[in-house]
C-alpha cells in the first residue's frame, strides 16, 4: 500500500480504469498513491504514460516535508466511529509517486538481479544517446493529434453556432408548434450524446439531487441544503449546529438499502433536523466529488457521513465525525453515532458560540462608541454653527447700526448745511432789503399808505410807504426784519381774502393793489 494503509474502493478503480485506460492494479497503485484524489491519480496516470518519464520527465511537485502536520490540527478524539476532527484544505497534495510501467516493455524484466544491475551499469549512456530522439519524436507524434483536437472543437463550436442560428430563423418563418417539435428532438438527442451539456453550479447540484432523491425516496428525509458544501457549512455555522453531510453514490450496492431504511427512518430524520443542518451530494457531480476527496474526509467506503464544523476565526472546515459502510447500516447505529458526537464535541459549538458573542459585542460596543462619537462630534458642529451663525447677526446688526448712524449723521450734515445756507441767504437779503428801503414819509401824508404787518410768531409791525410805492418795497421792508428769518413767504389780506406774490405782484403800485391809504398784511411763510 503507497500510503498508510488506504484501500481504495472498487467505485473509485473503475471510474480510474475508464479515464485512464489503465488496468486495475495500475489504477489501484494509483488511487493509494493519491490517498484517494481522483484527479491527482489521473494526473499521475497521464505522468506515467508520457514518453519522457523513463528518461527523466519534468521535475515532480513535492510538498515540503515541514507542511504535514502543521497545516492539519487535531480536534480531540472522542469514542469508537467518531473520528477526531481535522481541519483540511483542498490545495494540499500529497507527493506523486510514479506507478508501475503500464504499456513499457522494459528489457531484462525477468532476469532478476543481473538484468536489474546490467540496466543500471549501462542506463547512463543510454539516456544521454536517446533523449534527445524520443524527444523530437514525441513531439511529432502529439502535432497531429493536437491539429485532430483543434479540428473537432471547430466543428463542435461551428454545429453549435449553425444550430442557434437555424433556431432563430426558425422562430421567424416556422410554425410555433414546429418548432417546440424541433426543440424537444435536439433536447433529446443533446441529452443523449452530450452534446451543448454544460456543468451545473453547486447550487443546480443541490437542487437536482433533492429532487432525484424525493423521487426515489419520497417527501420523509433530512432537510437537504440546496446550495453547495461551503454555503451550507456558512449556514451551519451561523446557527451554531454541526453540518450533517450525506455523500451519495448511486452506483454502489448498499446505497438504496441505506437511503430507504436509514435515512428516511423517522427517528433519525427527526434527530438529524432538530440538531444539524444538512447537505447531501451526488458523487458524481462536481461539488460532492471535490468535497469526498478532501483528505482527511477519507471517503473509501459508501454509504458515507459525515460531521464538519467550521471554525469561526478563518473559515476552516473541520472534520468532528464520520462513519461508512457497515458502520452505519441500521438507524440505532447511526443515532449512536451522531449522540455521541453531539456529546463529545458539543463543547466546540458552545465555544464558537461564546467566540462569535464575543466577537458582535466587541464590534456593537465598537459601533456604539463610535455613534457616542459621532453625536457628540454633531453636537460640537452644531454649536459651532450656531456660535458662528449669531456672530454674523451681531455683525450685521452692528453695519446696520453704523449705517443708520452714518446716514442720521450724514442727514442731520446736509440739514445744518441746508439751514446754515438759508441763513447765510435770509441774511444776505436782508442786508440788501435795508440798503433798498425807501425812506418813510411822515405818517398822515398825503398819498401816504399806512401798512401793518402780522408776522407769523404774532407779533406785529406797522410802517408808512410813498404814494408811488410798489407792493416790493413792502417786501423789502419785511426782508429786513430780523424776525424774518424764512426765505420764501407771500402776503395775504383777511378781508376781502387777497394773496399777493413777490413775483406776480411786486412791480404793481400799492395804489393799484388798492392798499391806500392804509391796509392789513398777513405774512405767511411758504417753507
Amino acid at each position: 500500500m503507497a500510503d498508510g494503509g488506504y484501500v481504495p474502493d472498487d467505485l473509485a478503480v473503475n471510474r480510474l480504469q475508464m479515464v485512464a485506460h489503465c488496468d486495475e492494479a495500475q489504477a489501484r497503485f494509483l488511487l493509494e498513491a493519491a490517498r484517494g484524489n481522483m484527479d491527482l491519480a489521473l494526473q499521475m496516470a497521464i505522468e506515467n504514460s508520457d514518453a519522457f518519464g523513463e528518461h527523466g520527465g519534468q521535475a515532480e511537485r513535492v510538498i515540503p516535508q515541514h507542511a504535514g502536520p502543521q497545516l492539519y490540527p487535531q480536534i480531540p478524539g472522542g469514542q469508537p466511529g467518531v473520528g477526531g476532527g481535522t481541519a483540511f484544505d483542498g490545495d494540499l497534495l500529497p507527493p506523486r509517486p510514479r506507478a508501475p510501467m503500464i504499456s513499457r516493455g522494459i528489457a531484462g524484466s525477468g532476469g532478476g538481479a543481473a538484468g536489474g544491475a546490467a540496466a543500471t551499469a549501462g542506463g547512463a549512456v543510454a539516456g544521454t544517446t536517446l533523449a534527445a530522439p524520443l524527444s523530437l519524436l514525441t513531439f511529432i507524434l502529439r502535432v497531429p493529434l493536437l491539429a485532430l483536437g483543434f479540428g473537432f472543437r471547430m466543428m463542435r463550436f461551428t454545429v453549435i453556432n449553425g444550430v442557434h442560428a437555424a433556431a432563430i430563423v426558425g422562430d421567424r418563418v416556422l410554425p410555433a408548434r414546429v418548432m417546440r417539435a424541433a426543440r424537444t428532438v435536439a433536447a433529446t438527442v443533446a441529452a443523449g450524446t452530450g452534446v451543448g451539456r454544460e456543468e451545473l453550479d453547486p447550487t443546480g447540484q443541490a437542487a437536482n439531487f433533492l429532487a432525484a432523491f424525493k423521487a426515489a425516496y419520497g417527501d420523509r428525509h433530512p432537510r437537504w441544503q440546496e446550495s453547495g458544501w461551503r454555503v451550507a457549512c456558512q449556514q451551519a455555522r451561523r446557527e451554531f449546529k454541526f453540518l450533517f453531510v450525506y455523500l451519495h453514490s448511486p452506483e454502489h450496492e448498499d446505497t438504496d438499502l441505506f437511503c430507504r431504511t436509514v435515512l428516511t427512518c423517522p427517528d433519525v430524520v427527526d434527530y438529524i433536523n432538530a440538531n444539524f443542518v444538512s447537505w447531501g451530494g451526488d458523487v458524481t457531480t462536481s461539488d460532492a466529488f471535490v468535497l469526498s476527496q478532501q483528505t482527511q474526509m477519507a471517503v473509501t467506503r459508501f454509504p458515507y457521513v459525515a460531521l464538519l464544523s467550521m471554525a469561526p476565526a478563518d473559515n476552516r472546515v473541520q472534520l468532528v465525525a464520520t462513519a461508512s459502510g457497515p458502520a452505519i447500516e441500521d438507524p440505532q447505529s447511526l443515532l449512536t453515532l451522531l449522540r455521541g458526537a453531539v456529546a463529545n464535541f458539543g463543547a466546540l459549538l458552545a465555544a464558537q458560540r461564546a467566540e462569535i458573542e464575543e466577537r458582535e459585542h466587541a464590534r456593537r460596543l465598537v459601533e456604539e462608541q463610535d455613534a457616542e462619537y459621532e453625536a457628540s462630534l454633531a453636537a460640537d458642529r452644531r454649536r459651532e454653527a450656531e456660535r458662528a451663525e449669531e456672530r454674523r447677526r451681531q455683525e450685521e446688526e452692528d453695519q446696520r447700526r453704523a449705517e443708520e448712524e452714518r446716514q442720521a449723521r450724514e442727514a442731520a450734515d446736509a440739514e445744518a448745511a441746508r439751514l446754515a445756507d438759508a441763513a447765510a441767504s435770509v441774511e444776505r437779503r436782508r442786508q440788501a432789503a435795508r440798503a433798498a428801503l425807501l425812506p418813510e414819509p411822515p405818517a398822515g401824508s398825503e398819498g401816504s399808505a399806512a401798512i401793518r404787518l402780522r408776522l407769523p410768531d404774532g407779533t406785529n409791525v406797522a410802517r408808512c410807504f410813498p404814494k408811488r410805492a410798489t407792493l416790493q418795497a413792502v417786501f423789502d421792508f419785511v426782508d429786513s426784519l430780523d424776525a424774518t428769518s424764512y426765505y420764501r413767504y407771500h402776503l395775504a389780506a383777511s378781508y376781502p381774502r387777497r394773496v399777493f406774490l413777490r413775483a406776480a405782484h411786486g412791480p404793481a403800485s400799492l395804489q393799484e393793489l388798492q392798499l391806500v391809504p392804509q391796509a392789513a398784511l398777513f405774512v405767511q411763510p411758504d417753507e
